[in-house]
């Protein structure tokens, strides 16, 4: 910090701000473009901004209460000479130079009251540059966030900089979710639909599991299971088959229909090797729970749980959230069917053609003769690989598959939001090319960019301060 008084320091930010009303006298006269202009003026403001700080943290004193104080049935001795402390803030660096207690000497500081005083963070970073900076890198990689925030501060924190930023903020992402309150509910949203999905994310040679690969996918080993879910009310919506299949294979969408309200996401990574409690699709399935719990604690409205066939998530389900009517997606199943259309049809119209007609003895809870009728078709074309596992899919899964009374209820029969969620949760920002994550790494972005989506970032935020204030100085700030 210089040493420069408060008074002073207060003096030279006035200098610098009548300097900034000059230069938009001269650009005036100059008839200077605008853009111009205003890069000129966010330069000169970033220094009166940086002057102001200082005053203010200068106005703070040097922390000197005297040679010895006591502070929690401990005796601490003030250093002889002022300690530096680095405090990266928005305007740029500054250097805080201020006496600190300890037990004795060369022991560890445990008391700044100049760090007390100010609500200093944990880091270097001040909370306003590690809010810009993670909001940045939760959106897009750690290197193009630190870019551009650079771009706007003309300051680069580093990568590693910004990974461990993120997982410090995440060790309160979980206690902030929990004490968040129960959503607000219109009263027409009477339907309450938890969803959950897997997906894959590539990781570091030393936390990869055994997942298969796929065909277009990585290879085999090269990635762990990241499980998202969802929570949200909607209205119902009664239709029938013909509006389905008009949406699916005429592009006749509804206007009408009612959208989510109220959805909160959360995803958890698959546990590591280290002895756990329980797996990571189970915590989402507790995190699910939970939500359920707050927004219908009198187990009053219509739960509907809404997924595809992994039969570890509907085992579960039926753990966590039993009393829910399942709801088999019937978007995994029209893939199913698409698959099997290749045994029946070469034709590519009727393909589609046969298709549709699949689709509507379905929707319309002809289940049982939709599998009849690709029992025959498996052993007229010698069983191959794709229909013998549609028909398992199907028969597994049939008591989920009753769409014809779930569109007469009004019920959702696609889980659009749970994909939906892998993608833009997990896909879009932790799956791009030459990424590879630590496992502690993956689930620290997860659950922050989850709360990101969500819309809580800036209550996580000012969540998370709090926390760390009291933890640092037995105080809120």
């Amino acid at each position: 910090m210089s040493n420069l008084t408060q008074q002073e320091l207060l003096l030279k930010a006035q200098d610098q701000f009548n300097a900034m009303l000059d230069t938009i006298r001269e650009h005036t006269e100059s008839q200077t473009r605008t853009d111009q202009v205003e890069r000129d003026v966010f330069s000169q403001f970033l220094e009166i901004g940086h002057t102001t700080l200082a005053a203010f943290i200068v106005g703070a004193g040097d922390g000197d209460e005297g040679e010895h104080i006591d502070r929690e049935g401990t005796t601490l001795q003030r250093s002889d000479q002022p300690h530096r402390r680095v405090y990266h803030s928005i305007f740029g660096e500054l250097e805080i130079h201020r006496f600190v207690y300890a037990p004795g000497p060369k022991k560890k500081i445990a008391y700044a009251p100049v760090d007390a005083r100010l609500g200093l963070p944990r880091g270097e970073y001040s909370y306003v540059l590690e809010d810009w900076l993670e909001q940045f890198c939760v959106k897009e990689p750690f290197a193009e966030g630190a870019s551009g925030l650079a771009a706007i501060l003309n300051l680069r924190p580093s990568v590693r900089t910004a990974e461990v930023l993120n997982r410090r903020m995440a060790e309160h992402a979980e206690s902030f979710r929990l004490g968040q309150a129960a959503a607000e509910i219109p009263p027409e949203a009477e339907i309450l639909v938890a969803t959950a999905d897997g997906t894959s994310v590539p990781m570091h040679c030393d936390d990869r599991t055994s997942t298969p690969a796929t065909q277009t996918g990585p290879k085999a080993g090269t990635t762990r299971r990241a499980y998202v879910g969802a929570v949200y009310n909607i209205a119902p919506f009664v239709r029938d088959a013909d509006d389905i299949l008009d949406e699916l294979f005429r592009e006749k969408a509804s206007t009408r229909r009612p959208r989510p309200q109220q959805k909160r996401l959360w995803a958890e990574m698959a546990a590591g090797p280290q002895p756990s409690l329980c797996s990571g699709s189970e915590r989402l399935f507790v995190e699910l729970a939970i939500e359920v719990a707050q927004r219908d604690p009198d187990r009053e409205q219509i739960l509907v749980c809404l997924m595809d066939g992994e039969r570890k998530l509907w085992d579960l389900q039926s753990e966590w959230l039993g009393r829910s009517v399942q709801i088999l997606d019937f978007f995994h199943v029209l893939k199913r069917v698409r698959e099997v259309s290749k045994f029946a049809e070469s034709d590519s119209t009727r393909r589609e053609q046969w298709v549709e007609r699949q689709a509507r003895d379905l929707l319309e809870g002809r289940v049982a003769t939709v599998i009849r009728r690709w029992k025959r078709l498996s052993t007229k074309t010698g069983e191959p690989e794709d229909l013998v596992s549609a028909l398992t899919y199907f028969e597994n899964n049939r008591d989920r598959m009753h769409y014809d009374e779930y569109l007469l209820l009004g019920y959702p029969i696609g889980s659009g939001v749970a994909e939906g969620a892998c993608r833009n949760l997990v896909k879009d920002r932790m799956d791009s090319t030459g990424m590879h994550w630590k496992l502690d790494g993956a689930r620290a972005m997860l659950w922050t960019r989850a709360l990101y989506l969500n819309d809580e970032w800036d209550d996580f935020v000012e969540f998370r301060i709090q926390r760390e204030q009291q933890q640092l100085y037995q105080t809120a700030a």
